[in-house]
């Protein structure tokens, strides 16, 4: 988001309602392009990884599905990066991995670890079902694109500090049990 924020200050024109986030890594439309495109690679690779090392925690029959779509939000979003909007179907095979498979891992989370507090379930399957419905709507068009994109788009994005959050606890209590 960072990343999003300091490329949409240089894109001049830019509107956060109408315009989507891949535009934000076309280098003929954003003077910011490289750092945008980086972002994006950063964030497959870092969900892969956190991924491979959070499988075993994964209830066993959806553990295939939780690693599926983390290969699938991977190679969206490195998609999205190297094939920009505008030069082809690859760039909106990329999207559409990168926002759908970005939904279902915090549904598969929420309700597939068995061990997660409470709080981290409900709130890992909400942010899911958010990013999910916004989804819905962007496919139907009954929103400005750029709003409805980034709603589903955010749903993961919250997911992954909701996740840091469960991560620190998790942490600070174990350090606190020394």
């Amino acid at each position: 988001m960072l990343a999003e924020a300091v490329t949409i200050v240089g894109f001049d024109g830019y509107s956060i309602a109408r315009d989507t986030v891949s535009e934000l890594g076309v280098p003929e439309e954003s003077d910011w392009h490289r750092l945008m495109n980086v972002a994006f690679c950063i964030s497959a690779a870092s969900v892969a990884a956190a991924g491979l090392c959070s499988a075993h925690l994964i209830n066993a029959r959806r553990r295939p599905f939780y690693l599926g779509s983390i290969a699938a939000y991977s190679l969206g979003s490195a998609l999205v990066a190297t094939v920009h909007s505008g030069q082809g179907n690859a760039h909106v095979v990329g999207a559409v991995l990168a926002i759908g498979a970005g939904n279902v891992i915090p549904l598969l989370v929420g309700t597939g670890v068995p061990a997660c507090p409470r709080w981290y379930a409900r709130g890992s399957v909400a942010l899911g079902a958010l990013g999910t419905l916004a989804s819905a709507v962007l496919v139907t068009g009954l929103a400005p694109v750029g709003a409805v994109e980034r709603a589903s788009i955010y749903g993961f994005v919250g997911w992954e500090l909701l996740t840091a959050v469960a991560v620190g606890q998790k942490i600070a209590s174990v350090r606190g049990g020394r």
